[in-house]
This record gives C-alpha cells, sequence and structure tokens, in this order.
C-alpha cells in the first residue's frame, strides 16, 4: 500500500484544472468545487510532470476544505503561470480564422483563466473569445468570431483529444472573463457580448 502523500509536500505542487462533465466511477471521489468563473475546479499535484488528482479521503486526512484547496491551488497557479514565456503562445488560422493557442506546455493550460493577470500577460486583455478543448489546450479568437466558427474550431480540437473538456466557450470582454455556459449569467441574444 502506497505511504499517504503530506500536507506539506503536495500543497505547493497542487493546481486547480477546470473540469468539463464527470461521470464518476463507483468508488472515485475527486473532490470539485466551484470556480471563481462558473466552471468547477478538480484539484492536482504535480508529482514531476504527471498529476494525480485529490479525492474526497485526502482531502479529510489533510483535513481541508474544498475552499482551502482552492485557495492554496489559486496562490501556486500564479506563481506557476508567472513563469510561462510569452514565445509559447503561437499564432495560426484555422477555419479560416486567426487563432492564438498555448497548447501541451503547460499540461494546465486553461487554468490560465484562473489566473486572469497572467493571461492577460500571455494573450493580453483586448475582448476576445477563449476555447477551452483540454487541460492543456487554450485557444483564443477575435471578439468578432461567430459563435459556429468558434464551436467549429473547438469542436475540431477536442475531437483529437483523449480527455476533451467540453465547456462551451469563454468571452473576455472589458477585463471580465464570462463562461457563456454558465446558467448564473442571462441568456445573450447576440451570443457573446453582455
Amino acid at each position: 500500500m502506497p505511504k499517504p502523500v503530506p500536507w506539506d509536500w503536495a500543497a505547493p505542487r497542487m493546481l486547480p484544472f477546470l473540469s468539463g462533465p464527470r461521470f464518476d466511477e463507483p468508488g472515485e471521489s475527486l473532490v470539485r468545487a466551484q470556480s471563481p468563473i462558473g466552471p468547477m475546479v478538480e484539484f492536482g499535484v504535480d508529482l514531476g510532470g504527471a498529476f494525480t488528482y485529490v479525492d474526497e479521503q485526502v482531502a479529510r486526512r489533510w483535513e481541508c476544505s474544498p475552499a482551502q484547496l482552492m485557495e492554496r491551488s489559486l496562490q501556486n497557479l500564479e506563481v506557476r503561470a508567472a513563469r510561462i514565456d510569452g514565445v509559447q503562445v503561437v499564432s495560426g488560422v484555422m477555419s479560416g480564422r486567426s487563432i492564438r493557442l498555448l497548447r501541451d506546455r503547460p499540461t494546465w493550460a486553461t487554468s490560465l483563466l484562473l489566473a486572469p493577470d497572467q493571461l492577460f500577460r500571455l494573450f493580453g486583455d483586448h475582448d476576445q473569445i477563449l476555447g477551452t478543448p483540454t487541460s492543456s489546450c487554450l485557444v483564443s479568437l477575435p471578439a468578432d468570431t461567430p459563435p459556429l466558427i468558434v464551436a467549429d474550431i473547438v469542436v475540431d480540437l477536442e475531437r483529437r483529444a483523449l480527455r476533451p473538456l467540453w465547456l462551451g466557450a469563454f468571452v473576455l470582454s472589458d477585463r471580465r472573463i464570462r463562461w457563456c455556459d454558465d446558467p448564473s449569467e442571462d441568456d445573450d441574444p447576440d451570443g457573446w457580448t453582455s
């Protein structure tokens, strides 16, 4: 039986991961919490390039609530995100539209949505649409991209992934990040703006 991971070792290695719809297997009980921008978050501990997720049993052993895990993982995210070099964000064209992409490194690229200052540093703070096909892929499109084109691009990237997030789009407008699937937001007849 593996030794339990102590909190002192795990705490500085923990990061938040956006979580798409999850259908837990029997006996699986990952800790999840509502993120500040809407979707649920799971907590991963970096084991040296691979992450293991925190389950309820481990959180009880650490005597940590989901709120405490969220607070610590967001602090760690700020530090790690500050280390990402801007050259890691690449430009390209998909479906005839300009895109900017952060992919594969880091494996937690979509978590940048939870660290707005670092997101702005890497992608700019101008109005834009952000897609999250997988945890390791964050894509930015111009704000005037029609919703069907955004969906086509994001679904194309999700289709190639082993674990797509299926979260829909996020809109960055006036330095505010809004999740388009958030049921607490009013429906927008124009698709993207509020």
